[in-house]
């Protein structure tokens, strides 16, 4: 079996500059669950354009990991979160059972890098995202 060398993710097309260029680097995401996750400290993330695009457009390099509330990120992390307040604010009350005490997902990235061409990934990225062997990342960069 194929051990985990990173994991995609997917954002939407207006946020990729913020992660990619801006300097924005604390990705944050809900998940269903946050037991068994897969990645660790110097994993990639890849990102995968949402919406239009359905392109991977670049990646980072996890640095850190942490599970924290909305109110808990912005404090610790400010601007470098790539979510303003009002845009985490409108994330974390998008779904009906979610409020401002469940935590997301941390990442604090580097290594930040916007891919030259974006990649056409050969299968749908859904929100839960896409867990990606070292063999599979190879094959992204040919």
């Amino acid at each position: 079996m194929s051990r985990v060398a990173g994991i995609i993710f997917p954002i939407p097309k207006n946020f990729v500059d913020r992660l990619l260029v801006e300097n924005r680097n604390v990705f944050v995401k809900y998940l269903a669950r946050s037991t068994g996750l897969r990645i660790i400290p110097k994993h990639k993330v890849l990102f995968y354009a949402s919406h239009d695009s359905k392109e991977i457009v670049g990646e980072g390099q996890i640095e850190k990991i942490e599970f924290l509330t909305p109110t808990e990120v912005l404090t610790k992390y400010g601007l470098k979160t790539f979510l303003d307040k009002d845009e985490l604010t409108t994330y974390t009350l998008r779904q009906p059972k979610r409020d401002s005490s469940k935590k997301l997902l941390v990442l604090v990235l580097s290594k930040i890098k916007r891919y030259r061409s974006p990649v056409k990934y050969w299968k749908p990225i859904s929100m839960a995202g896409q867990y990606l062997t070292r063999e599979e990342y190879m094959q992204l960069l040919k």
